[in-house]
């Protein structure tokens, strides 16, 4: 059977989105090998995701001349392709399977693209004129593109990103850092104190030592953007084990897949949370959270006040309380099987 190809957005966050298309075409496709395209960035979570075979590395925002476009299309075109999903609406990207002779290109013609992409979904002018309360969120965008633009069935229900980590793979982590496995551990993703999405910096450090009195290890997840915050809320609580140095993303991933339950904010790793299917609280936003949160069954979100301005975007609104509550809720639901 003839392989797939689907383009994949870059961001960590967008491309686990991405993965609600991957799953539908797989469903549609049974049997068909699919492989991805998407940044150096995103490129590692992949292999965590089933239905995945093989990842092309792209550039973000493809910074790479035509020269290079064309010989990644070389090398495309050696995989005999189907079909390629074209779930990003760059037209530099679209041109690597124009250009690698898929017959089938499928995607939403944004920057009018029109010969580059030639399989529009179903409805496709709507996508240039929708905005405000008719726009679209990426999860239903990206799951239109793989459904051909066809509404879904009243006993359908599009699917959630999913990733896994294999039990072998989480055992070697705990081993080589010391995790005990009978402890139970809090991870936190603060993003940077100083972006709106993020929460309060005293009422991280209460909820991490709240948990810290009980016996837990707090855990504080993330990159270069999350030390400084990291490093304010182990002045104080020295206990806390600081990951955001962690080379490699897939680790963040064992991080928070090896955690009782995830705290964290708006970004890319708590859509990584959801999609690894354990308990996981997220603070978002007046509002913000059904256009860009995770879409996964467990997450429990938490939002200013009802009576909060729409436009109002601070996660002030939300108490230590409410936190503790939906963290301690969060723990007492069953895993899934």
């Amino acid at each position: 059977m003839r392989p797939i190809l689907v383009f994949c957005l870059p961001a960590i966050g967008d491309f686990i989105r991405c993965h609600s298309a991957i799953r539908i075409v797989a469903e549609k496709f049974p049997g068909h090998p699919i492989d991805v395209a998407t940044s150096p960035l995103a490129a590692p979570l992949a292999r965590l995701m089933p239905h995945i075979r093989k990842t092309w590395i792209v550039e973000k925002h493809w910074r790479p001349g035509l020269k290079e476009r064309a010989g990644l299309a070389r090398e495309i075109r050696k995989e005999n392709y189907q079909a390629a999903y074209m779930l990003t609406s760059s037209t530099k990207a679209a041109l690597v399977p124009w250009l690698a002779g898929i017959p089938e290109r499928i995607g939403y013609p944004r920057e009018f693209q029109f010969g580059i992409i030639n399989r529009l979904p179903a409805g496709w002018p709507k996508s240039f004129v929708a905005f405000g309360p008719r726009k679209t969120r990426l999860f239903e965008q990206v799951c239109a593109i793989a459904m051909l633009g066809e509404k879904p069935g009243d006993d359908m229900r599009l699917p959630a990103p999913q990733m896994v980590v294999s039990a072998e793979e989480l055992s070697d982590w705990r081993a080589r850092h010391g995790i005990d496995p009978a402890r139970p551990s809090l991870a936190l993703y603060t993003s940077a104190f100083s972006n709106f999405r993020s929460w309060p910096a005293e009422r991280f450090i209460s909820v991490a030592k709240d948990h810290a009195r009980r016996g837990w290890s707090v855990w504080l997840i993330g990159g270069p953007r999350e030390r400084e915050a990291a490093a304010q809320i182990r002045a104080a609580l020295p206990e806390a084990v600081d990951f955001t140095s962690t080379p490699q993303l897939t680790d963040a991933i064992c991080q928070i897949a090896a955690s009782t339950v995830f705290l964290g904010v708006d970004g890319g790793l708590c859509h990584a949370a959801a999609a690894l299917g354990g308990p996981c609280v997220l603070i978002f936003g007046s509002n913000r959270s059904y256009e860009t949160g995770p879409v996964n069954d467990q997450v429990r979100y938490l939002e200013p006040p009802i009576s909060t301005p729409s436009w109002v975007q601070d996660t002030r609104g939300i108490s230590e309380e409410r936190v503790l509550a939906a963290l301690a809720d969060a723990v007492r639901q069953p895993r899934p099987s």
